[in-house]
Order: C-alpha cells, then structure tokens, then sequence
C-alpha cells in the first residue's frame, strides 16, 4: 500500500468545482419581476401619441398638402382627431402598424429569452409627444448571456421578427402611395419633413411605382410610412458596435471582426452625422455604453452554418434598410420672418387630407 506521502507528491493539481444540472437549471429560471402594470401603460400611452401625431407627422411628410407647423402634441390636435372619424382612422392606419412592428421586433427578444430561460422584461415602449410619438421599444435582459449560440440568437430574434412583420406594410403601403416631382419652389413658411431613402423602399418603388429619377419623390401612404420607421429602426439596431443587435450578432460569429471593425464602423457613424444629425446622438450613446461587446462565458463553442447563413441575412437587411438621412428637412424661409398659420388652419388641413387616403382601415375611396 502506497504511503500518504507517496500518493501526494507532484503538484497540486487545481481545485474544481461541477455545477450538477438541477441547480445550473435554477439559476437559469427566469424572474418573475416582469412588471406587467408599467409595459402596459407604456403601451397604451405610445397608442395614443403615435394615433394622435399620426396624421400630422403623414401631412409633414407630403409634398401635395404643405403647412408652416410641424408634429408635435397640441391639445387642439388631440381634440380633432379623436372627434374626428376620418382623421382618427387615418392615425389608426400609421399607429397600429408601427406598434406592431415594434412589438414584433421586441418579442423577437423576448421569445428567445424565454427559450434560453434567460430573465428578461416585457417590451417597454417609449412615448414622446413630437414627431411620429414614439422613440421605438426595448426589453431589458437581466440575465449574463452564456454563449455564442446563446447571445447570436437572442441578438438576431428581434430583428428578423420585427422585419418579417414590416414587409406586408411595405408592399402594401408602397403601392398605394404616388410619386410626385421635387417641389422646385415653396410658399413662405412651408416646412416638409422627407422621409430619407434607404435600397428596400427605392427597389420596391421601382418595382411597383416605377422608374424614380434623383428630383422624385414619394409621398407615403401611412402603412409605407410606419414601414420606413421600421426599417430605419432595424438599421440603427443592426449596426455592429457594443450592446445593440448587430453588435451582438457580429460578435458571436466573430470576436476578432467585432473589435477590428468597431472603430471604423463608429467613425463612419460619426461622418454620417453631416448627412443627418440623428447618427451624432448614437455616436454619443455606443461611445456611453462602449463600441467593443464585453466578453461572454464561452466563446468556444462554433455557430454552425445555419447560423451563420442567418448572419449573412441579417448583414443583406442592414444593407436593405440603413438610412443615411433619416429626415430632410425643406423649408422656404422668408427674409422677414415665416408666413405663419394658425392651429386652426393646421388641423383644417389634416381634416382636408384624411379622405385623400384609401386603405382596409379607411373609408374613402379615392387615392392618395
């Protein structure tokens, strides 16, 4: 028999530690803390302001219907299109699609989470009282996320959902909308807010609106209007830097890439301020939350090549949907002052242009 002193010779080996599958499975157990009261009244508060600004945020973005005021929650606003049957449907026919795609793109999120029984919230909603009355969604996840299949699906789940739900509004929309020539003058005071041009609305024109020279423009119907949204959405999420979706995509497929294209892909974010100032605030934001993904658990295990082939979707949808100008603003301004309009004439005019719609949400019959 071997001594005490015989079998312990030779260093010490390192102490391990094995979690036994029942408890890795009850530290994976989502919470509960899913503040349901909170999601809602977000919810319901982004209905009522993207219903309400609707139609004016539509009106702003037109080239046949002009006015001096731009979007933004008035109580005369909120007064006539929720009196008004034309115009309430007509902001029912931008919000409800732009709810939905937001949604979809969440719960994309979300159902991934669950799947991974990583704790994470309900979709929270971001009211705001200007513009299109909403800032986007987002969930927060509490848990640390564990691998790369973990982290690729959980990152690549919103935007493919939120994308499958868009398209139908795109297609739709674009086909009742119409094309209009540039505006080569504009009354004094006019203001037009243009929705800026990304590869899937301008190929999808072409396709169902026809050739679109470099002075056309396209005015939307609402459903083409909260599609562009969408797609404006998806582009800033899919871009490869820190916590948001593309970075975590790219990071799964490739920790190298990840780190070695985070600096020029900010730099470039940061050029395409000039074009729209909007890119300057996420400059801002993926600088405060850092441009490099933090480190996961295990960064071992491979992809596979279904997943990777999402990767390659989710790069052509990027391509597909980035927006360089968000919006562009055309405005005649006086020498003395802008011709102004009353609130009034501003909510005549949303009333006047409510019938100009047609729609499965809308009853009139003639074309916008």
């Amino acid at each position: 028999m071997d001594s005490f002193d015989d079998r312990f010779q030779g260093p010490v080996p390192p102490p391990v530690i094995e979690l036994l599958p029942e408890y890795v499975e009850l530290l994976r157990k989502p919470k509960k803390t899913t503040r349901l009261g909170l999601a809602l009244t977000l919810l319901a508060l982004t209905f009522f302001t993207s219903t309400t600004l609707g139609p004016a945020f539509w009106i702003w973005t037109r080239t046949d219907l002009t006015t001096a005021f731009r979007p933004f929650l008035t109580f005369e606003l909120v007064k006539r299109v929720w009196t008004n049957p034309d115009l309430l449907q007509l902001g029912l026919s931008f919000s409800v699609p732009l709810l939905l795609i937001l949604l979809a793109h969440e719960l994309g999120h979300y159902i991934a989470c669950q799947y991974y029984r990583l704790s994470a919230s309900l979709p929270y909603f971001l009211p705001i009282p200007w513009m299109l009355g909403t800032l986007g969604a987002f969930i927060r996840i509490r848990s640390p996320l564990r691998s790369r299949k973990e982290l690729f699906d959980v990152g690549i789940a919103g935007p493919l959902a939120g994308f499958v739900v868009l398209v139908p509004f795109l297609v739709y929309g674009l086909a009742h909308s119409h094309l209009a020539p540039r505006p080569e003058e504009l009354r004094l005071g006019t203001v037009i807010g243009l929705p800026g041009r990304n590869l899937a609305v301008y190929l999808l024109a072409r396709l169902l609106l026809g050739p679109i020279g470099p002075d056309t423009l396209i005015n939307f119907h609402p459903y083409a209007l909260a599609a562009w949204f969408g797609l404006l959405a998806t582009s800033i999420n899919l871009i490869p830097l820190g916590q948001l979706d593309g970075g975590h995509i790219l990071y799964a497929v490739s920790q190298h890439w990840q780190r070695r294209l985070a600096p020029p892909v900010w730099i470039a974010l940061a050029a395409a301020g000039f074009l729209w100032p909007g890119w300057w605030l996420w400059c801002v934001l993926t600088a405060v939350f850092r441009i490099f993904h933090p480190p996961i658990w295990n960064e071992a295990a491979p992809l596979g090549r279904g997943r990777q082939i999402l990767a390659a979707i989710a790069l052509a949808i990027l391509v597909l949907s980035f927006t360089p100008r968000g919006i562009m603003i055309l405005e005649a301004v006086p020498d003395e002052g802008p011709a102004q309009e009353d609130g009034g004439t501003w909510v005549q005019n949303l009333q006047k242009s409510a019938t100009s719609v047609t729609g499965p949400s809308l009853t009139s019959a003639t074309s916008m």
